[in-house]
């Protein structure tokens, strides 16, 4: 047996996630344990070793590991990143502080943008230049390294940024620097902005470049801990890591280019659900990520999760675009919603109950824990409902108290509200529920979409007792819970493709380009991907490529994605594939284009990735599972009702029930409203038809 197993970890705020696959036993193990903050490893190893021994598993058996961890993300908004230091061409030291000089909000006269990662007597200068069409101006000045290596040691900078005006188009005096600076310091990590982001745009580029050296030190700290420590629990695969964009890399490219592994939990959420919608033949989904935390949302389309250039991070405000950090990596394009089973229920200034953003946690989590939370949670208010089992939650292995539960509720909120408890909660829960909807609507909107269109997957711990209601407010007719939904985020690391995207601009009038030119930058680009690809056992006839360019007309400020295809040869079909492909992706996105207007390419961009994971199919049913018991639920509109309790193992394919009705696993639990109607199909997703909605035909 040994060598046939595949290992997904995902370390989220609250819950560590473990899911096990054998595809020659068709089998998948799952296990889900509280996350320790102040060192994560701890519940890896700890979940690793409770879930072998639980399931009889060899740890020496496993032969791939791939692993998704909100390290990156946490450290850039909690500013624990390394002391960094920024090199930068002289006169432009202040060019991460001064940003886009763009209001985020127009009417706040307090406004605040984010604090750049690299403080002023840490930024420095050298003489040198570059245009823009990679020219030197002014060579580079190499008699200052020796006393600027000087000036990093007594700043005591333990990482360091160099970005240099319009190292994209040229990335010699770049690489220059890195050369000697790493000759003269050698224990000091370093980025150059034309290998992290080579893309036009000053200071995208250097915030992206500079919080890749914030995280540098961190993240290979991290991932060598984590890899001893997988070694030490008797795996020795190598180990893989999970990106933004939804693909998986290694450990040293990860170590390498950490700033993309900012999305690299909630990427995996998407994924599952976009391999569900496939196995199901859905053309869209709304892939519905709720963990305890946070909630996240993204839309699948062909299969596909949308996938975007750009991301922001470390918000002044959490939920305003333009007051983050700007960060050039490929991620997919998802909502952050300040809702998760901890997310703490307050009485606002206005005097209007409202819950999140912040969370309780996993320590001290909510109240009904007993870990010492005394604040009222979502997990709370489900639990006090009659949604959750406080004897099965984890499937057993953990209790909740419902008294205490009750009295988080009550000391908190009951004054205020002057309301029985169980009105409290439900207003918790339908507050929670509005929240995401109108989040979700938005966003739909925005992509130009109707989400009657959609059916929405539920993953995460606490989607499922929530996604039913949430899609009722968006309108969605049907609901999906895939198999073991509450771990279903480790699922999508496994099933998850290797993946890199490279880009690089090239600014080139449409009717002056050199594919010749052109097709050399690609080269080089899927060159260095197929390396990493390679190390990665990917075969090279496995590998797919596909190409993209940024265009747009002469003097428009930004640019839209067009994609390349196989049929450009040389410099006219060149000219006439991009035209046409820029018109017509132009239209769409805005219903017409402007004649006579000429077209300018900025960005070329390359995917290479090897082929998609597998997921074993087979549906686990249980005979001898305890037949269905019921309990009271309150359900909003309809009081306390007698609620049919079902184990999801004994629900057998095509067997239809109606709600209201709770199915119980050991890692979630799935809420179903009265009147809806559900079945489980062939491969475990429990599938929802829900009885009012505005669901499109």
């Amino acid at each position: 047996m040994a060598g046939q197993l595949e290992l997904g970890i995902d370390i989220g705020g609250t819950f560590t996630d473990f899911i096990v696959t054998d595809n020659e036993r068709d089998a998948v193990f799952v296990w889900k344990t509280l996350t320790t903050p102040d060192d994560p490893s701890l519940a890896v190893i700890s979940g690793i070793d409770a879930l072998c021994d639980a399931h009889g598993l060899d740890p020496a058996d496993v032969e791939r590991v791939v692993h998704a961890t909100t390290l990156i993300t946490n450290a850039l908004i909690e500013r624990k990143g390394a002391s960094t230091a920024l090199l930068t061409t002289k006169g432009f030291a202040d060019l991460i502080e001064i940003g886009r000089e763009v209001r985020y909000d127009l009417y706040d006269i307090f406004l605040k943008m984010p604090e750049p990662l690299v403080s002023a007597e840490r930024r420095f200068e050298i003489a040198e230049r570059i245009d823009h069409t990679g020219a030197v101006v002014e060579p580079l000045d190499e008699s200052h390294l020796e006393s600027l290596a000087e000036a990093l040691t007594a700043c005591r900078a333990e990482s360091l940024a160099i970005c240099l005006l319009h190292s994209y188009a040229n990335p010699d005096h770049e690489q220059r620097i890195a050369s000697v600076l790493s000759e003269l310091l050698p224990e000091l990590p370093v980025s150059t902005s034309a290998d992290v982001a080579g893309e036009i745009r000053e200071y995208e580029r250097f915030s992206t470049t500079a919080a890749n050296a914030y995280v540098q030190p961190l993240a290979a700290r991290y991932l060598n801990v984590m890899a001893e420590h997988l070694r030490d629990a008797g795996i020795t695969a190598p180990l893989q890591i999970m990106l933004s964009n939804g693909g998986t890399t290694t450990a040293g490219e990860a170590a390498r280019l950490p700033v993309r592994l900012v999305e690299s939990g909630p990427a995996a959420g998407a994924l599952i659900a976009a391999h569900y919608a496939r196995l199901l033949g859905e053309n869209h989904v709304l892939a519905f990520d709720m963990g305890g935390t946070t909630a996240k949302l993204c839309a699948v389309d062909a299969g596909q999760p949308a996938i975007g250039s750009a991301l922001e991070v470390a918000r002044v405000h959490r939920f305003k675009r333009g007051s983050g950090l700007p960060i050039r990596a490929p991620s997919v394009e998802l909502i952050e919603i300040g809702a998760g089973g901890g997310s703490i229920a307050r009485i606002d200034e206005l005097g209007l109950l409202t819950v999140g953003p912040d969370s309780a946690g996993a320590d001290p989590g909510p109240a009904c824990y007993g870990l010492g939370g005394a604040l009222p949670t979502v997990t709370d208010a489900d639990l006090a409902l009659g949604y959750l089992n406080p004897d099965y939650f984890l499937g057993g292995r953990m209790s909740l108290n419902a008294h205490l539960a009750t009295n988080a509720l009550d000391t908190s909120l009951g004054e205020a509200l002057k309301l029985p408890t169980v009105e409290i909660a439900a207003g918790i829960h339908d507050v929670v529920n509005e929240m995401m909807a109108t989040a979700a609507g938005v966003y739909i909107a925005e992509r130009g979409q109707d989400p009657r269109r959609y059916a929405l997957v539920a993953t995460g711990g606490a989607a499922p007792a929530h996604a039913v209601e949430v899609a009722r407010k968006l309108g969605v007719g049907r609901v999906i819970v895939p198999p073991a939904a509450g771990v279903a985020s480790a699922g999508g690391l496994l099933v998850a493709p290797p993946r890199l995207d490279y880009a690089r601009s090239a600014l080139t009038p449409l009717s002056e380009i050199s594919w010749e030119s052109i097709s050399e930058l690609f080269e080089a680009m899927e060159y260095d991907a197929r390396t990493t690809l390679t190390a990665m056992g990917v075969a090279n006839s496995a590998v797919t490529i596909n190409r993209s360019v940024d265009a747009r007309y002469v003097n428009q400020g930004h640019e839209i994605s067009v994609p390349l295809n196989d049929a450009i040869t040389d410099d006219a079909s060149a000219s006439s594939c991009i035209q046409r492909a820029f018109d017509e992706t132009y239209r769409q996105l805005f219903g017409r284009t402007v004649d006579g207007v000429p077209v300018e390419c900025v960005t070329w961009r390359t995917t290479v990735r090897g082929v998609d994971g597998t997921l074993p199919r087979a549906v686990t049913t249980d005979a001898d599972a305890a037949p269905p018991t019921t309990r009271s639920a309150y359900f909003r509109g309809h009081g306390a009702l007698k609620t049919p309790v079902f184990q999801r193992s004994a629900l057998l394919p095509g067997e239809q029930h109606s709600g209201p009705a709770i199915i119980e696993e050991a890692q979630s639990t799935t809420v179903i409203g009265p009147g809806d109607v559900f079945a489980a199909d062939q491969h475990g997703n429990i599938i929802v038809q829900l009885a009012v909605s505005g669901a499109a035909s």
